[in-house]
């Protein structure tokens, strides 16, 4: 890494575009996305990351006590300080970085879902080999899987279970049985103070596990 700090030139090296003025240079020094870089423009706009002694811009630099970082070095220094903690410095870049990708993501997913249809559309009518269709183009190709499942409306099995009798009609069909805790009720149960369902009680809460799903949304921009 810390050869990418180097602002030495090479004699022998084929002059290329700085990233920076879009001037000629020898210079060997790059950004962390590989970039070259002339001497000047390092000097002005760049600084070496502390740990890994990449360039990285002045103004996207992250700073601990008094030490520039690279994002991703600042990150790994934030884990080492404390399992959990995220530094204040780091927060803004993140969110920022965050709400950027989720714009994307979004704009990715839906196009996928278009393109996906229409794939499913093309591979319709064509020949199944193994119960799937492969377009081709070129070197690439996409597979369009068929599978099918039934579905049996739960009155007509009840019907059906008495006119087969249990024992065939177990051949045919398999039970399944769940139960979800309505939560509401289940918190006014278990803080009922009455002592004839105390044991009830305490088997709920033996039985009962709670998960916590933690979900992170993009909030509306409120300059707009």
């Amino acid at each position: 890494m810390a050869a990418r700090s180097d602002t030495s030139s090479s004699p022998d090296a084929a002059p290329v575009s700085c990233a920076e003025c879009e001037q000629a240079t020898t210079n060997a020094a790059m950004t962390l996305a590989g970039a070259r870089l002339c001497a000047d423009c390092v000097a002005a706009y760049y600084i070496a990351c502390t740990d890994c002694g990449g360039l990285v811009a002045k103004d996207e630099s992250l700073a601990r006590d008094n030490l520039a970082y690279c994002s991703n070095c600042f990150s790994k220094t934030s884990e080492d300080a404390g399992a959990g903690v995220v530094d204040e410095g780091l927060i803004e870049a993140l969110i920022a970085e965050y709400v950027s990708l989720h714009a994307e993501e979004k704009r990715i997913s839906e196009r996928l879902e278009v393109i996906k249809e229409q794939l499913k559309k093309a591979a319709t009518g064509r020949h199944r080999v193994g119960n799937a269709v492969t377009l081709r183009a070129g070197d690439e190709a996409v597979r369009c899987s068929y599978r099918s499942s039934l579905k049996f409306d739960n009155e007509a099995a009840g019907t059906l279970s008495k006119l087969l009798g249990d024992e065939e009609f177990s051949t045919l069909f398999e039970r399944k049985t769940s139960f979800n805790p309505i939560k509401d009720r289940i918190a006014e149960f278990l803080a009922n103070p009455d002592d004839t369902q105390r044991e009830a009680r305490e088997a709920v809460r033996a039985a009962l596990r709670e998960t916590e799903t933690v979900t992170l949304s993009v909030m509306p921009n409120r300059t707009k």
